[in-house]
């Protein structure tokens, strides 16, 4: 057990760690599910030297556009738990999921997901919180290339797929017409049945909260929208990670990030009433910031510099 676990770590590293953190074509594996999900990491690291190399380098790199850090330390059992929620995550999107036998797998899966994100403990510390996020930064730039083919006496659309060689041979006689569209992570769902779309990104939204910082980074998104979370407001409770989350939103337009902000700001209940001063205070602050940069950049006729205007 403990070596077919071992296989399966390493597969996951390579097919989906790997392609999350340096590029490339990223081929989900076998769901994970809840359990095995979070005991997946346990005492767990990856077995190519080789990619790990590669893989620290590029999250050092990636880190260091936010802080001054020289390494960061492996993934824990935590971090392997989110990866392989994020896994279950994009096989909610295999439209090869469902058959006849099993139509229920998309409800149990998605299940599945929910119960491990809402078991996954957020980072312990700040270097945590920076090292959580050089690893999955890159999530919602996920895209999925569907293809439609048209052809004399017919057509097909394939969602991920390339399409079979015998629609695509004899273009110019057969009148064959091929259509690539990229499809983001948050409408991979669109059309697909046995899951709604509203479901699939609220599980998105829940796994977005297990790393914070990426959260918030990313809260200019359009899908899910942004809301603030235990884990997103312990961030900015903390100067480091206040510090943090203004340099990530920074690298956004000054008026989506306060219209993101304000957004999550009216939802939070009347009732949280420190939770809600906390969001406030920290908009203001992240408005006030960003007006200080934009006069600190001016140049000799008033007009901001390039650097500034980049946040």
């Amino acid at each position: 057990m403990a070596e077919d676990l071992g296989e399966r770590c390493e597969e996951l590293a390579h097919e989906v760690l790997a392609p999350l953190v340096l590029g490339g074509p990223m081929h989900p594996v076998r769901p994970f599910g809840g359990r095995l999900g979070l005991s997946l990491g346990i005492q767990r690291e990856i077995v190519d030297l080789d990619l790990r190399s590669r893989l620290d380098v590029a999250r050092v790199r990636r880190a260091r556009l936010l802080a001054p850090v020289d390494a960061l330390p492996p993934l824990d059992e935590s971090d392997w738990a989110v990866l392989a929620a994020f896994n279950d995550l994009v096989q909610l999107t295999n439209q090869h999921l469902v058959t006849v036998f099993t139509r229920r797998s998309y409800a149990r899966l998605l299940g599945n997901v929910r119960w491990l994100c809402e078991r996954i403990p957020a980072p312990r510390d700040v270097l945590g919180v920076i090292s959580r996020h050089a690893t999955f930064c890159r999530a919602l730039e996920l895209v999925r290339t569907d293809s439609s083919v048209k052809w004399w006496t017919g057509s097909a659309r394939f969602r991920g797929e390339t399409p079979p060689t015998r629609l695509t041979a004899w273009k110019d006689l057969r009148r064959v017409e091929i259509d690539a569209t990229r499809v983001p992570l948050t409408e991979m769902t669109l059309g697909l049945k046995g899951i709604a779309s509203d479901d699939f990104n609220d599980a998105l939204a829940l796994w977005l909260t297990r790393s914070p910082l990426t959260d918030l980074a990313e809260a200019t998104r359009k899908a899910p929208a942004f809301s603030w979370s235990a884990s997103t407001l312990s961030l900015i409770a903390t100067t480091p990670g206040r510090s943090l989350a203004f340099r990530a939103l920074s690298r956004h337009p000054a008026d989506r990030v306060a219209a993101a902000l304000s957004r999550a700001n009216a939802q939070i209940p009347s009732s949280l009433d420190e939770a809600r001063e906390l969001a406030i205070g920290f908009t203001s602050e992240v408005a006030a910031g960003r007006a200080q940069l934009v006069e600190q950049g001016k140049g000799s006729e008033g007009e901001p510099k390039s650097r500034a205007s980049r946040g």
